[in-house]
């Protein structure tokens, strides 16, 4: 029998009404992975040496911006995660000599034994590696806090050394493979772009995440396809701080000084950031530059969940701010409109998906109690078959959209893991058993945010994810003249 909608309850309209606004947002992230896909959005193009040398002697031809400033912002306490991704900086250089001459590292780092350590253990390094410890007593004109203050202070020592090259941030576990480095120095020496970004997928350290870490870390590179597009079709209603890569001179000229909402800090720097260069110099700065970078998953659900109310927080915040400066007038309406209507849809969304799963697990755990209840009553069970209606159909079409989002951010996510072809099929079937529980623990945070915000709360604590599991103590990786390309052992280029 087919019926357009059954009996439902009011609890099951709201959840009705849910899920038709998340289904429509999931068939939007798709679309997206189709545009993002069709255009090669994770470039795995070979690279040669011979391949960069022709590109930097193209650009310097032209007079187009051809060297490279890696620059790793940490607030201190994370060294040995800080050194891997100087090291495979390093691993990329001695693999392709031709980045020898165009490539540089920074750190900036509140930590001064970590200057120091970083300065000795780099001090023969086959490109310079700057150590900077940013003072204690630093402030900025308007006041500035948290990592963008860190980020100001270091526009402020390249507006006194000017260079003409391209700052590639780095947080703290932040790592471009040897193969990925060449990528990304090609792809701008011959295609540059003002202000561009590149895919990001966690599989560092991958082991030693949570089963419903895992879960939740696998709905960041579906939701990245999404990037793809605001970076190609400007206003930017979300940008990620890390593999943003910026030519300097656009940054010394927009600065990090973001100052603060109502004495709070401001925590989302890149989102104001990028809403910032928009409104000064328009769309045509924007970019995408197609190469991936790896980071770590948090290991634990609080890590997560902090993380995931901060991501939210920052959102609203960042909104609030842009919206109260002067230079928000000067866009279109149709910009202003796009920009406020579009990152508190993604905000509703993504706190509403908290009572989608809730009650989605509740409901299905009754209606399992009831059938098992009445299975050991009668000694058994005879189960019609259901009815085809609009909301089965719709609820069906948004499990498989919301599961298969989950499996194709997994399958990024494992390609740097390290782990074998069993292991991974291995984390898929359990990723996908675990999804429905880390829908509720990856929704929360968000949701909480909301509540704290619709409450007239304007600042949240804000604390670095830490970068290694529990228990857990990696030591630094030893000393070497030419780092080797393992160095990280798991970050295999082979996508198997």
């Amino acid at each position: 029998m087919t019926r357009l909608l059954p009996p439902l309850s009011p609890v099951g309209w709201l959840l009705f009404a849910a899920m038709v606004v998340l289904v429509l947002t999931y068939l939007y992230f798709w679309w997206n992975v189709v545009r993002a896909t069709a255009h090669g959005h994770v470039s795995r193009e070979r690279i040669t040496d011979a391949d960069l040398v022709a590109a930097r002697t193209e650009a310097e031809h032209a007079g187009r911006t051809h060297r490279f400033l890696v620059q790793v912002t940490t607030k201190g306490g994370a060294l040995p995660v800080v050194l891997r991704g100087i090291d495979e900086v390093l691993a990329g250089v001695a693999r392709y000599p031709a980045l020898r001459d165009v490539v540089r590292v920074e750190v900036v780092t509140e930590d001064a034994t970590e200057v120091e350590a970083l300065t000795r253990r780099y001090r023969r390094a086959a490109v310079p590696v700057a150590a900077f410890l940013l003072p204690v007593d630093y402030t900025t004109p308007k006041g500035t806090r948290l990592k963008a203050r860190a980020l100001e202070y270091m526009v402020e020592q390249h507006r006194a050394d000017p260079d003409d090259c391209y700052v590639v941030h780095f947080d703290e576990e932040s790592v471009l493979t040897p193969d990925n480095l060449a990528r990304l120095v090609h792809r701008l020496t011959r295609h540059p772009v003002g202000i561009s970004e590149g895919m990001i997928s966690y599989g560092l350290d991958w082991d030693q995440a949570t089963l419903l870490n895992k879960a939740m870390e696998s709905s960041r590179p579906f939701g990245c396809h999404e990037c793809y597009s605001v970076m190609t079709s400007p206003p930017p209603m979300h940008l990620h701080g890390s593999n943003l890569v910026i030519r300097q001179d656009l940054e010394n000229a927009i600065g990090w000084d973001i100052g603060t909402l109502d004495g709070a800090a401001l925590i989302a720097e890149d989102l104001v950031f990028g809403l910032a260069a928009y409104v000064k110099f328009g769309p045509d700065v924007f970019g995408w530059h197609h190469t991936e970078m790896i980071e770590q998953p948090p290991f634990t659900l609080r890590a997560a969940y902090k993380q995931r109310e901060r991501w939210v927080f920052g959102s609203l915040q960042a909104l609030a701010h842009v919206e109260a400066q002067p230079d928000w007038t000067r866009l279109s309406r149709r910009d202003r409109w796009q920009i406020s209507v579009v990152i508190r849809l993604r905000v509703l969304t993504y706190a509403l998906g908290f009572a989608v799963s809730l009650l989605a697990l509740g409901s299905n755990a009754v209606v399992l109690g009831v059938l098992g209840t009445r299975a050991v009553a009668e000694g058994g069970l005879d189960l019609a078959a259901p009815e085809l209606s609009v909301y089965g159909a719709l609820t069906t079409a948004g499990l498989l959209l919301w599961l298969g989002s989950n499996q194709l951010g997994l399958f990024y996510n494992l390609r740097y893991s390290g782990l074998t072809r069993l292991q991974k099929a291995r984390d898929h079937v359990l990723v996908l058993l675990a999804t429905p529980f880390a829908g509720v623990v990856d929704t929360a945070g968000p949701l909480v945010a909301v509540l704290k915000w619709t409450a007239g709360i304007r600042e949240v604590a804000w604390k670095p994810t830490p970068k290694r599991a529990p228990g857990t103590a990696p030591a630094l990786p030893t000393q070497r003249t030419a780092p080797a390309v393992e160095v990280v052992g798991a970050l295999s280029e082979v996508a198997s």
